[in-house]
């Protein structure tokens, strides 16, 4: 997996501050006090003002989908309809998982690998038959063979709050291995450039203080003793239904 910054939004900071004075903020505060009190506080508007262009390549196409639910963003990605996949590159998951090191692990592997390499050769017979009719055609045709491991290349360009976002979501245990890894890569290239913004975003819990995974969170949470999920800050603090009061006014 390869993650490389194409483009950013240069002097972000005063541009995110200039704006929020705009809604009010007051002139006296300065433009990294602002910036700090606007992603603390969730008045992040302002922040799409900021935008990111990233090339991500050598990942799989079943973390490409994921990708395409942050809605948020622009999306180009590799196309397997002009382009021949002869001899494709792959993802193989058990590399993000590494606790399963162990004899069921590695026949496990053995069966992958063999199964990609039985996509490639079915991929490449399918497309040589087809290619004496018609090139395109073949390249149509051959394509519904690729396994979803199979490497794709993305262009990527979102702002900064649909980014903080996906990192709330993508860093969290739960998320799928290749792209809680990817979510890892983003952040220690956008933390670098705009600490002011994104140094205290981790995961959804990490970041808000509150889980709102409740029951799903796993045991293997950093998180898990020093972040209580949200149905049990409402029980603790007495949080009632609010369904009965909103019926009288509706």
């Amino acid at each position: 997996m390869k993650v490389k910054l194409l483009r950013v939004t240069d002097d972000g900071v005063n541009l995110v501050a200039n704006s929020a004075r705009v809604s009010g903020v007051p002139e006296s505060m300065d433009e990294k006090s602002i910036v700090r009190m606007i992603v603390e506080n969730d008045y992040s508007s302002a922040l799409e003002h900021i935008v990111f262009t990233f090339d991500i390549s050598d990942i799989s196409i079943a973390i490409s989908r994921e990708l395409l639910e942050h809605r948020i963003a622009s999306h180009t990605a590799r196309s397997t309809r002009y382009n021949i996949e002869e001899g494709f590159g792959f993802v193989n998951p058990l590399e993000y998982i590494p606790e399963i090191e162990t004899i069921v692990g590695k026949d496990a592997e053995k069966e992958f690998l063999k199964a990609m390499e039985d996509a490639r050769k079915h991929y490449i017979r399918i497309y040589r038959i087809l290619e004496k009719y018609s090139n395109s055609i073949a390249k149509e045709v051959a394509r519904y063979v690729l396994p979803v491991a199979a490497h794709t290349h993305y262009v990527w360009t979102v702002n900064a709050r649909s980014l903080i976002n996906f990192l709330m979501l993508r860093l969290c245990v739960r998320a799928a291995p290749e792209m809680r890894e990817l979510a890892k890569k983003i952040r220690e290239i956008v933390v670098e450039i705009y600490p002011e913004i994104f140094s205290g975003i981790g995961c959804r819990g990490y970041t808000l203080g509150i889980c709102p995974e409740n029951e799903a969170r796993p045991k293997n949470c950093p998180y898990r003793k020093l972040i209580k999920t949200k149905k049990e800050v409402k029980k603790q603090t007495k949080i009632r239904d609010i369904s009965k009061d909103l019926y009288h006014y509706l």
